[in-house]
């Protein structure tokens, strides 16, 4: 009989090493998004927190069962920086869980005249379930209905609903970024090329039935992506924020924001718009990937002006979809054209968005120039 015990042995040395190695993949995951740079394969690095925290758990669990030294030496470090990581990686979903304080109250009466529902759909552009998607708009029977990724095709396939809301902004794209908006109500808006000619948003002034005025932005900003780093998305958002701040009354911005809820970019931009999250204190709702269950995070997003206390939120059926939509209903608490935020960020604040925003605008003419070689 050959024993196999010297290759068990073997076996299990080399899988601890892998398991080591991994360990310490996770522990540069979790903090390399730290580092201040827009390359596309350290952004995207912000997106699976949850995922690698969970990853980080199992193989810290593993490592401790299969290493019987853990508490010396080398593989203490491994074990102890592994956990610290796994940590850090939560920490970045806790202020959507329903004991952190609210960033945005709760409306417990709100006359009906000053409440305002939005519907926001990434509805892929390859998706051709539109009856499922009609079916979704309908019973969500929101005021305002975004939806990105929508071309040509989408927009006659959502025709059936123009008799129901009379103001609309249209521009359907081929390349993923088109975007229509449709509004029960009286809706004053232009379409803006903010960094990029190809990559549209929707500004305009919303009046609410009781005669209130509020602005809304629509917006759905390039991601990080292969061979495309992240400046110009978080230079767009930097854009949007400050027109925000400069209009100063209650204000809405609405959209896939390619990026996720907890990552520095997102907060720079909470920060410049001063605006907020009324998912904190809440859930998290990730809405992408539809698709696959365990690869989900928040990417369509809702951020209010102070004006605003939340009434409702929900996500609903993909309807085809990569993205699940989502459907917001808020109160506007307090009067439209007072301003509640001061008219810039703190100096910290300004600096950086305007350190981003000139990255991202350099970014947009190497672009451009390359193309143009």
């Amino acid at each position: 009989m050959i024993s196999s015990g010297p290759h068990y042995v073997g076996w299990r040395r080399w899988f601890i090493r892998g398991l080591g190695a991994f360990a310490l993949f996770l522990v540069v995951a979790a903090f390399i998004p730290a580092w201040q740079t827009d390359l596309w394969f350290i952004r995207l690095f912000d997106f699976p927190r949850m995922q690698l925290g969970f990853a980080g758990i199992f193989v810290a669990i593993l490592y401790a069962i299969l290493v019987p030294d853990w508490r010396h030496g080398r593989s203490l470090f491994v074990l102890s920086t592994l956990v610290i990581a796994t940590l850090w990686q939560f920490t970045h979903a806790a202020r959507f869980l329903f004991f952190y304080p609210k960033e945005v109250a709760s409306a417990d009466q709100c006359p009906a005249d000053r409440q305002l529902s939005l519907l926001g759909a990434n509805v892929l552009i390859d998706n051709d379930d539109y009856a499922a998607m009609l079916e979704t708009v309908r019973a969500a029977n929101a005021d305002v209905v975004l939806l990105t990724e929508s071309d040509a095709k989408w927009e006659e396939a959502m025709r059936p609903i123009e008799a129901d809301y009379p103001h609309r902004i249209a521009i359907p794209l081929d390349n993923a970024y088109g975007m229509h908006l449709y509004s029960k109500l009286p809706f004053d808006g232009a379409v803006k090329f903010r960094l990029q000619g190809d990559i549209p948003s929707i500004d305009g002034t919303l009046t609410l039935r009781d005669g209130s005025e509020v602005h809304l932005f629509a917006v759905h900003p390039e991601p990080p992506l292969p061979g495309d780093d992240a400046g110009e998305r978080d230079a767009e958002l930097v854009l949007v924020g400050r027109d925000m701040r400069d209009r100063g009354g209650a204000s809405i911005v609405l959209g896939d924001l390619n990026d996720v809820a907890w990552s520095k970019t997102t907060k720079l931009f909470i920060e410049v718009s001063g605006t907020r999250d009324p998912r904190v204190g809440r859930r998290l709702m990730p809405t992408f990937n539809a698709k696959w269950p365990l690869l989900r995070w928040p990417l369509d997003h809702l951020f209010v002006s102070p004006h605003w206390d939340h009434v409702d939120m929900d996500r609903l059926d993909a309807s085809g979809s990569d993205h699940f939509p989502v459907l917001f209903t808020t109160c506007l608490a307090r009067d439209a054209d007072e301003r509640l935020v001061a008219p810039r960020a703190d100096e910290d604040t300004e600096e950086e968005a305007t350190e981003q925003l000139q990255e991202g605008i350099e970014e947009t003419v190497t672009e451009e120039d390359g193309e143009k070689r």
